[in-house]
């Protein structure tokens, strides 16, 4: 009876989660001509973090490129975010471009929610995770070596080290 019980409540659960995904409200006739404008779409951002990670990418595209644009628009001009798009993004999202903004959401999203813990290699490895989960689990995904390779890197506990001696590498040098 409590396999039943815990079954429906799971179903329920996952029925509410995808309900709510879908029916994310992207904002229109927006302007950011001050911090405050930036800081008043803070939720919404994280919100579009969480929906462009659970939708397909062929999925809703007017939404989708709505919502992007928005992301765009403010992660361009945010002063409470910095994403850095190293070689290495470039080469993850190169036969893929939406797993760049799959990074630079979920680096955005966890910058927001840790301003004051704000750690860049923990932010890295949040978006590097969040880009190899959305990899493997998009229908429509191209595959990829290099992101297949990240995979594989994370699966022997190597991934935090190349995150803190070569991710950023073009940046140091």
């Amino acid at each position: 009876m409590k396999k039943i019980i815990r079954s429906g409540f799971m179903l329920l659960l996952i029925t509410c989660i995808k309900a709510s995904a879908q029916n994310i409200d992207i904002p229109k006739n927006y302007h950011f001509n001050s911090d405050e404008d930036y800081a008043r779409y803070e939720p919404e951002i994280i919100k579009i973090a969480d929906w462009m990670n659970q939708m397909p990418w062929t999925a809703q595209p007017k939404k989708r490129e709505a919502a992007t644009q928005f992301f765009l628009s403010w992660v361009k001009g945010t002063p409470a975010v910095t994403v850095r798009l190293t070689e290495s993004v470039m080469l993850l999202s190169d036969r893929n471009p939406e797993l760049g903004f799959t990074y630079m959401a979920q680096y955005s999203k966890y910058a927001l929610q840790h301003k004051a813990d704000f750690d860049v290699n923990k932010a890295t490895l949040v978006a590097l995770r969040a880009m190899m989960a959305k990899y493997s689990t998009e229908p429509t995904k191209r595959k990829d070596f290099d992101v297949d390779r990240l995979i594989q890197r994370d699966k022997e506990g190597k991934l935090e080290d190349w995150v803190a001696n070569e991710f950023y590498k073009d940046y140091r040098e």
